[in-house]
This record gives C-alpha cells, structure tokens and sequence, in this order.
C-alpha cells in the first residue's frame, strides 16, 4: 500500500513537483466521501446535493484528477446511502481510493458500519486522503480545537500508516502550536504540521514530504 497524505483537493499543483504523477496518472479512481456531519448528509438525496455530479463539493474533488488524465468515468463515488451497491468490488477493482475531508472518526465510523475496515487494511493500491482523510489514515491522531471539536483529544485511526502524526492547515496560530507540543508528548512521536501546499507520501514506511511542511520532534528525540 503507499499512502498520500493532503490537505486539501490541490494535489494537482506545482508544488508537488511531479511526484504524484505515477500514482494518479490514468488509474481508476474511488472516492469514499464519508467523514461529513450529518447536518450536511443525512441521507440519499441530500448526499447527493453535496457529493452528486452537481453538488455542492463534486467538481473540486474531482477536478484535481482530471488533470492527471482521468477520465470523469473512472471516477466513481462511494454513496452511504445507496443500496444494493457491492462496495467490497468497488474497492478491488479501484486502483486509488480517496478519503475527502469532514471529521475523520465519522468516515472510520461508517466505514464500520459497512463492514469495510479490514477491506481497506488489505488493500494493495493507493490510499489517499485530504485533512479528515488524511488523518483517518494514521494510527493515532490529535484533534485541535476548531468548529466541529470544542476540545483538544487523541483518536484511533485505521493504522494504514504509523510513526507519526499531523497537523492539518496549518497557519501557525498559537492554539495550533499548543495542540502541536502536547501531542508530541502524548503521542512520543513526529507531528508533520501541513500548509495549505504541503503533503506526505508513504511508501514501504519511508515518508516523502511534499511542498511546505514542517516537521516537529517529540523533546526526547530533539538531541538524537
């Protein structure tokens, strides 16, 4: 599995220099919009209204793939709500499956409920995902304090990658850089803080850092 890590459906920018360009280029794509709140999908029509050809998020999800030469067709969406559907192929025959934003504990909830963790643990593809579905990815993550969480806490992710946590858009603020200190110390490991161009790619457990990132040590490992 390599893992790619955004922060937002820009990964078809400069800034990440061509490096994404093997694992997007012509595949077949899906995309597993499952982390909104449920005041923005609650069910079949109103997800549609946001993830549908159409909608309200459709074409900035799907337009960074356009440009590496996908095909809107291949290209498909995984619905919640549509029934009869047989997601466990729709994940085999897909050679990148992309997690979109929202709140990541919701996406790992659902997935739950469709019986497709361990679909997703031994899948052999590209696993991508952007802020929630980026960090729906690591073995553990902080969440700072924003509109939808009231407090700093730590999450159990799927654990498709390990070694590290994130930061997602980050803008340097001091509540940012407070969460930031208390997660490497409670989670003894590297916190990666994203700017709006910046991303990781995993492959075989090496970490790529792709345009601006900063990389924070936990105090113990700082003199290593």
């Amino acid at each position: 599995m390599t893992n790619i890590l955004l922060n937002y459906y820009n990964f078809d920018g400069d800034w990440t220099e061509g490096k994404l360009e093997k694992y997007f280029r012509n595949k077949h794509v899906l995309v597993l919009p499952l982390a909104y709140r449920e005041s923005q999908a609650w069910d079949l029509d109103s997800w549609l209204s946001v993830y549908g050809k159409g909608g309200e998020k459709y074409d900035s999800i799907l337009r960074p793939f356009l440009s590496y030469g996908i095909a809107e067709k291949d290209v498909e969406w995984l619905n919640f709500y549509q029934k009869g559907c047989d997601f466990r192929k729709m994940i085999r025959q897909s050679d990148v499956l992309f997690f979109t934003g929202g709140m990541p504990e919701k996406a790992i909830a659902r997935l739950e409920t469709l019986g497709l963790v361990d679909e997703i643990k031994n899948f052999r593809g590209v696993v991508a995902g952007a802020s929630a579905g980026a960090m729906l990815q690591l073995e553990k993550y902080h969440i700072t304090p924003d509109d939808d969480y009231d407090s700093y806490g730590i999450f159990s992710g799927l654990g498709l990658v390990s070694g590290f946590d994130l930061e997602v858009h980050f803008l340097n603020t001091e509540l940012q850089q407070q969460c930031t200190r208390r997660a490497l110390k409670d989670l003894g490991c590297p916190v990666y803080s994203m700017w709006h161009e910046g991303g990781l790619l995993v492959e075989n457990g090496e970490v790529t850092v792709l345009g601006n990132v900063w990389k924070n040590i936990p105090a113990k490992n700082a003199d290593n």
